[in-house]
């Protein structure tokens, strides 16, 4: 997945012409290493369709208030330069806040609309 800093966000997210899945997380957050998992499979699954990067919040704090993030992980997918939060679950998985089925089902979503 890739890293994604104050210096490299535009070109690999605001200019993309790939649909980008962006994740802001912490190392010290067990729901974000959770979700490293499940985005390893949906990366696979999804790779002709999107691009997939995270934004460490403990050194990338600027990105983090740009976007308004206040705690993780959030999610956010961006398309020809606009972005939106992806909704967190009513009901989160324990292990990794969004759950595989619920992406799975939100990328569905994004897929239909291109």
């Amino acid at each position: 997945m890739l890293s994604l800093t104050s210096e490299n966000f535009r070109e690999e997210v605001l200019d993309s012409t790939t649909t980008c899945i962006v994740t802001f997380k912490s190392n010290g957050c067990h729901l974000c290493r959770g979700l490293d998992k499940v985005l390893f499979k949906l990366r696979r699954r999804y790779a002709k369709h999107f691009k997939f990067g995270y934004v460490d919040m403990d050194t990338e704090r600027r990105l983090a208030k740009i976007f308004s993030v206040d705690g993780v992980p959030t999610i956010f997918w961006f398309r020809n330069g606009d972005g939106e939060e992806v909704t967190y679950p009513g009901n989160p998985n324990p292990f990794s806040g969004y759950s595989e089925e619920y992406l799975v089902k939100y990328f569905g979503t994004l897929l239909s609309h291109e």
